[in-house]
């Protein structure tokens, strides 16, 4: 009952962030994907930022769930949908400024929050293998911010049976994977500098911080690599080549646990 007043839709997070976001993992037919954007460019952010504000107030989700017709997922979230949006109206009636500042700002403060971690936790891909988990997730290592072990990204999404207690040692046991790919990792920092070095293209700072596991890499080299990675753009083939044809919410492209072994 606490979640609405941190801009939290009920019913909206578990749905589409488990059974879309997780689906797709951030491929050109999830509904809040930066894969068509060039991540390098401020102006990409604020294109991104009104697709995930539609992700996070529920609406494309609600889409994508008739395009499928999954009408049960449906069903709970517009249940979700009419409780939040039906109390929201019915405070305004009650008190304006009261629906403003502890219904409605929280709403638009998490949508524009939680739009920058997102775009940030999926900014990278390599060009010659788009669909590689170890890059497109990033990792943090003695995170600043690191809440639930969330740092751990890559366990985050193709580790769904790891407890988030046990994700470093998921990390340390999958090493050698991570180091062979050259992973997205950074170390002793957090998302909200990684952004600001991002949205400044400030990319020798995020080269400092870059973690390269076989230690071979140098400083231009890491930054090289970065910058390659955020120009990446995905085509409407998606990540893996295997949507056949320009239809959003293509079943081709889900990503499962099992196939990501």
């Amino acid at each position: 009952w606490i979640t609405p007043f941190y801009g939290v839709v009920p019913n909206n997070y578990s749905i589409a962030h488990m059974k879309i976001h997780h689906r797709w993992h951030n491929d050109v037919d999830d509904v809040h994907t930066n894969l068509d954007l060039d991540r390098t460019v401020l102006g990409s952010f604020l294109i991104y930022t009104p697709r995930f504000t539609l992700y996070w107030t529920g609406l494309s989700p609600a889409a994508l769930l008739v395009k499928r017709k999954e009408w049960a997922l449906l069903r709970q979230l517009l249940v979700g949908m009419v409780v939040y949006y039906g109390a929201m109206a019915l405070l305004w009636c009650w008190s304006p400024i009261f629906c403003l500042v502890y219904w409605v700002y929280p709403h638009m403060e998490a949508c524009v929050l939680l739009c920058a971690i997102s775009y940030l936790w999926h900014a990278f891909v390599e060009e010659s293998d788009p669909g590689n988990q170890y890059v497109n997730s990033v990792t943090i290592l003695d995170g600043h911010d690191n809440v639930w072990n969330e740092d751990y990204h890559v366990v985050h999404h193709h580790a769904p049976n790891c407890h988030w207690t046990d994700a470093p040692e998921h990390f340390r046991a999958h090493r050698e994977q991570y180091a062979s790919v050259t992973a997205t990792i950074f170390q002793d920092t957090e998302e909200g500098m990684l952004l600001k070095w991002l949205f400044e293209k400030d990319f020798d700072r995020m080269a400092e911080h870059f973690v390269d596991l076989n230690n071979k890499l140098t400083h231009e080299e890491k930054k090289a690599l970065l910058v390659r990675r955020l120009r990446v753009i995905v085509g409407e083939r998606g990540r893996d080549g295997k949507r056949l044809q320009r239809e959003w919410a293509a079943t081709e492209t889900i990503r499962t646990f099992e196939s990501d072994k």
